[in-house]
């Protein structure tokens, strides 16, 4: 019976030193974020920015490999994975920059079929030319009002005086 303990014991501790340890969980999301920048716009809009997502992806995986401090693998891979995001994020801007070019053409070739037709625009600012960036409108000047400047207190000076 004592055999049956020791031999159970020593299969236990070999099982547990055999099993490989779980990646952190900062690596698992710098993969998860990686690939979904990979499937997204940032593989042909971004590539630079991916390429170099995938860089500090593989560093990070080294890391984790070779054993090294786990808290070394893991600030790896949290940039790793911010790197990833921010590839991603730079892909679908792209795209969007993109699509609005494509719609100000559209919207050009539109204008200049109804000038030739002889009918009014269809709007009376003219859009932005592509590239150029647009201007928020600006927010109207507020109007002082007796009870906003008699909230105010006006300034005063104290002096003090230390009786010398």
């Amino acid at each position: 019976m004592a055999a049956t303990t020791v031999a159970m014991l020593l299969l236990g501790g070999l099982l547990g030193c055999a099993s490989a340890p779980l990646p952190p969980k900062e690596l698992i999301s710098a993969r998860e974020s990686y690939a979904r920048a990979r499937a997204g716009a940032a593989a042909e809009l971004a590539a630079a920015d991916l390429e170099g997502a995938g860089e500090a992806l593989e560093r990070a995986e080294r890391a984790f490999a070779a054993g090294r401090e786990l808290a070394e693998a893991r600030d790896l891979a949290y940039l790793a994975g911010r790197r990833a995001q921010l590839a991603d994020a730079l892909g679908r801007t792209a795209a969007a920059e993109r699509q609005r070019g494509a719609a100000l053409q559209a919207y050009a070739e539109v204008q200049l079929a109804l000038r030739r037709k002889g009918a009014p625009p269809t709007d009376a600012a003219e859009p932005p030319e592509p590239g150029k960036p647009t201007q928020p409108p600006k927010a109207p000047a507020r109007a002082r009002t007796p009870e906003r400047s008699l909230t105010r207190a006006p300034e005063r000076s104290l002096t003090i005086l230390d009786g010398r």
